[in-house]
């Protein structure tokens, strides 16, 4: 959903304020919060470490032939191959409690 040019947002991620701008998209928060630049920046980041795991987890567990081939294979594809190990339940994804 797009949303008004300049209208003044709160940043539901780290708490600034700041204006939208051409092209931004609605991020699925409150009435009058949004995710500024540098915050989608670091968490387009985080996405692409997390995702560059998930390639190396299952690349890893296939056997040497199907390693080439999963090697070849353009990066939406092998994104599009974790989504669907997830969604096979090959591949889980959890939360672990930070060690102090």
């Amino acid at each position: 959903m797009l949303i008004k040019l300049n209208t003044n947002l709160t940043c539901g991620c780290c708490g600034d304020g700041f204006r939208t701008w051409e092209g931004y998209q609605d991020q699925d928060q409150d009435s009058s919060y949004g995710i500024c630049k540098s915050c989608q920046g670091w968490i387009a980041e985080d996405n692409r470490r997390e995702m560059d795991k998930c390639i190396k987890l299952i690349q890893d567990a296939l056997n040497k032939k199907n390693q080439a081939k999963f090697k070849k294979m353009d990066r939406e594809k092998q994104e599009y191959m974790v989504f669907k190990a997830l969604d096979d339940g090959i591949l889980t994804f959890g939360f672990a409690k930070a060690r102090r």
